[in-house]
């Protein structure tokens, strides 16, 4: 349940109480099981704070910039490093107060001397014209950021210094590949273990917000994807590691679907889990993408020697052992559609290193493999159990209308097919509607 629906209960506990709806032992137990942590910003307090820190540091540059060239450097000098101390005694302040203070000017403390710290960064290098590409200062602004998470406890910082690590190797990447590893995108993960308090899996009391989730998941999606991308071509080539590439970033994305959750976690609805969301709908999306043979043809270029690069045996190891978590923990949906992660190379074993075989075999494998996930989906409903027979129906009609497009079928055959399948969708969807509007019989 989100803050906003606990507010709501939480305000409606007395009128109920009042009306005899609840006892007191009820709403005592309602009252501690979706009690609100106030300790914790929310989405408004962070864009607000964040709005205030903005306009205070946009308004100290102007104020100094507009005299700027009439200063001296001491002067100067002094005017990059006066702010970054106004903020810290503030922030020094706020650690003094303790949990007595809001959660907005704790966010606010901190993102004022993340601010402090990047002008005081820009104009030293201005006064002693420091060379440097802005990649190098946007790294260097978000490692000495990082702390404030920590000591701050600031969801605000946490969100800038993720989209910096984002950005950061993004740029990094795509600079060019004669980098070294330890320069280039595959330092995210590194990067990405200084925010470990905040990760899904990490104990805390109170969950994370919606919007730091999605942040993070989106930030994993761009840097990991990137590091595949460097890994891919730097270790094969252009023209053998691009389909390599693409492949080391499905993987990925099912290392991202895969991530552990705590039992609260797992139980959460699949909204409040961007990583699983974001990460099957990759999967999905490249699971339909390799039934077509061309792809699969770009694919063997490279996929054979794949497994020499450190990276993907790096991937393939976090695969499988994040594998066993999910099947520890019973998370057989994400951990059927994480695994068509690994059809390429399954189908390494039927092709025997010839092209067309690979394409073939692949196309088959991934078809099958989709269409046996879209049943399993399906069938549970019928039998009694929990399924997703929406979410199957429209994996099954996707996968038809992509092989009926691949297909050497004439216009016609292809309309009447599409015809079939949109009217066969809509008939079960009503079945379906109707099935769950049906009474349930009472339980003797």
């Amino acid at each position: 349940m989100s803050t906003s629906h606990q507010r709501w209960l939480l305000e409606q506990i007395p009128q109920w109480e009042r009306d005899g709806l609840v006892t007191a032992d009820s709403s005592a137990a309602l009252r501690e099981r979706y009690a609100v942590d106030d300790s914790q910003p929310g989405l408004a307090q962070i864009v607000m704070g964040a709005l205030g820190a903005l306009l205070i540091g946009s308004g100290l540059i102007a104020v100094i910039g507009y005299n700027w060239d009439d200063f001296s450097r001491p002067v100067r000098l002094l005017f990059a490093f006066l702010p970054l101390f106004g903020t810290q005694v503030f922030s020094l302040w706020v650690l003094r107060r303790g949990e007595s203070l809001v959660a907005w000017v704790r966010e606010t403390a901190a993102l004022l001397q993340a601010l402090a710290t990047g002008a005081c960064i820009a104009l030293v290098s201005q006064i002693y014209h420091l060379g440097g590409e802005w990649v190098d200062f946007l790294f260097c602004w978000m490692l000495l950021s990082l702390p404030l998470t920590w000591v701050l406890r600031s969801h605000a910082v946490a969100i800038f210094y993720l989209i910096s690590i984002a950005v950061w190797s993004t740029s990094a990447q795509s600079a060019g590949y004669s980098k070294l590893w330890y320069d280039s995108s595959m330092l995210y993960p590194l990067l990405l273990l200084g925010l470990l308090p905040f990760w899904p899996s990490w104990p805390r009391k109170a969950p994370l917000s919606i919007a730091l989730r999605w942040v993070m998941t989106i930030s994993a999606i761009f840097g990991l994807f990137s590091a595949a991308f460097f890994a891919g071509v730097k270790g094969l080539g252009y023209s053998a590691g691009e389909g390599v590439a693409w492949w080391l970033c499905t993987v990925s994305a099912a290392i991202i679907a895969l991530f552990p959750l705590n039992q609260s976690g797992i139980a959460e609805p699949t909204e409040r889990k961007p990583q699983v969301l974001l990460g099957a709908l990759w999967l999905l999306g490249y699971g339909i993408a390799i039934t077509f043979r061309s792809v699969g043809d770009d694919l063997f270029k490279g996929i054979s020697n794949a497994p020499n690069t450190p990276w993907c045996l790096g991937l393939l190891a976090g695969l499988a052992a994040l594998g066993f978590v999910a099947a520890k923990h019973r998370r057989w949906g994400v951990l059927a559609i994480a695994s068509i992660a690994l059809l390429p190379l399954v189908a390494v074993l039927f092709a025997q290193g010839k092209v067309a075989f690979y394409s073939a075999a692949l196309s088959w494998l991934a078809t099958l493999y989709l269409a046996a996930t879209g049943l399993t989906m399906i069938v549970p409903e019928f039998i009694g159990r929990r399924g997703a027979p929406r979410f199957g129906a429209t994996l099954l009609s996707v996968l038809i209308i992509a092989r009926m497009a691949d297909s050497d079928f004439s216009l016609l055959t292809k309309g009447v097919a599409f015809i079939a399948v949109g009217l066969a969708f809509l008939a079960f969807n009503v079945f379906n509607s109707r099935k769950g509007r049906r009474p349930q019989p009472s339980q003797s």
